[in-house]
């Protein structure tokens, strides 16, 4: 009689899952029921806005998508705005190349005909020519681009690109101040409407040349020589952030003259006081530089040579800019703090100093400072359109 009963507890249970069985197969999640398109528009918005860009694995890859369901793939994968925004580190190790290469170029074939965003950086010396020619395949697709790249696979970044807009390059890999070579290779030449490039610390323009002649912002860590001879071809640029570097190892070269930048509007020359060759850095090309347009400067004091005011006051000749930052000032005289200095010889324009202290002897100098109108608390509390930093200068 038990097993009886029990036997029929079971059957009446298989037949209860039996039928949730059957329900749940007729049963549509409504997430399901979505058009496509609107399931598409959401999928958008999963992702950095264009053309901030997303990696090509993990969790905050598109990818990830396409692992839900079969209906959420085919909905991914028929969306090619999910696809082309691409970040990849490319591995020091050769076994995982072709996986990654396989993966850039499936993104690169299901981002159909969209525009470009895509960042590429090894940090090795061999070449990776077979990521760089999977790229330029979609030249003409390019428009917001970071090319870290070993030097001999630069000068292959050819075709014509008539979307490019941004474009940040240069080796992800430490060297030192070279001499000039015979023939710099030019590339990036068919890009009629690239504006803005960032310059890796490393790289070098007596190597590679870009059409500086159409660049109107640029941001770049250059040594010296390397910055005037991109200035005398830079005849449209508006923005200017550059940090200088030094190098003993420099051979003497006779540099050209620089036109005046006529259209030069913001101009950022950061330096360190702990640079090689520090004292001589800036030089030669502040002196060189004419800016009637100037209207913001950042610049690291030791720069502006034996004097400072002067060599300010050449840069625009037939007045001053709006507002003057000077970073890494020390004291020159005991009657007047570099801020009294600065502001008495640039009365129409907003002056802040940062201080270079070399000794616990300055610290006494540090309250008189404090009570000056610009000093470095009241800079960072005042109104947004007033700067606060370099950075403010250079953006």
């Amino acid at each position: 009689m038990e097993i009886d009963s029990l036997q029929r507890l079971l059957e009446a249970r298989v037949f209860e899952r039996d039928k949730c069985q059957e329900e749940l197969a007729t049963f549509i999640y409504p997430v399901l029921t979505l058009p496509s398109e609107i399931t598409s528009e959401i999928f958008t918005h999963f992702l950095p806005v264009f053309p901030a860009r997303c990696p090509l694995v993990g969790s905050r890859s598109p990818a990830h998508l396409a692992r839900i369901c079969r209906a959420w793939r085919n909905v991914a994968l028929a969306t090619p705005t999910l696809w082309n925004a691409i970040e990849l580190d490319i591995a020091g190790h050769p076994e995982l190349y072709e996986r990654q290469l396989h993966l850039l170029t499936t993104w690169l074939t299901r981002s159909g005909g969209c525009p470009l965003s895509i960042a590429l950086v090894y940090r090795g010396q061999t070449s990776v020519a077979a990521f760089v020619e999977a790229i330029v395949h979609h030249a003409s697709r390019w428009q917001d681009m970071e090319l870290l790249l070993p030097y001999d696979d630069l000068p292959h970044l050819t075709g014509v690109m008539p979307l490019l807009r941004t474009l940040t390059l240069g080796p992800d890999t430490l060297r030192t101040a070279s001499a000039p070579v015979a023939d710099p290779v030019a590339i990036f030449t068919e890009a009629p409407y690239l504006r803005e490039v960032m310059l890796f610390n490393c790289f070098n323009p007596f190597r590679i040349t870009l059409p500086w002649s159409q660049i109107t912002k640029l941001t770049a860590g250059l040594y010296e020589p390397e910055a005037v001879v991109i200035l005398r071809d830079a005849a449209v640029l508006e923005e200017c952030c550059l940090t200088l570097f030094g190098d003993e190892m420099w051979p003497t070269l006779s540099l050209p003259l620089i036109p005046p930048l006529l259209r030069l509007r913001s101009l950022a020359l950061l330096g360190s006081i702990n640079i090689i060759g520090a004292a001589e850095v800036g030089r030669f090309l502040l002196p060189a530089l004419t800016l009637p347009a100037l209207e913001a400067i950042e610049v690291f004091e030791p720069f502006l040579g034996a004097d400072p005011v002067a060599t300010l006051s050449a840069l625009r000749p037939h007045g001053c800019p709006q507002r003057i930052v000077i970073s890494g000032a020390r004291y020159t005289s005991d009657t007047a703090t570099p801020y009294e200095m600065y502001a008495a010889a640039f009365p129409e324009a907003t002056v802040y100093v940062d201080l270079e202290y070399e000794s616990d002897s300055d610290s006494d100098r540090l309250d008189s400072v404090s009570d000056q109108p610009n000093s470095d608390s009241d800079r960072l509390d005042s109104d947004s359109d007033e700067p606060n930093s370099g950075s403010d200068l250079s953006e």
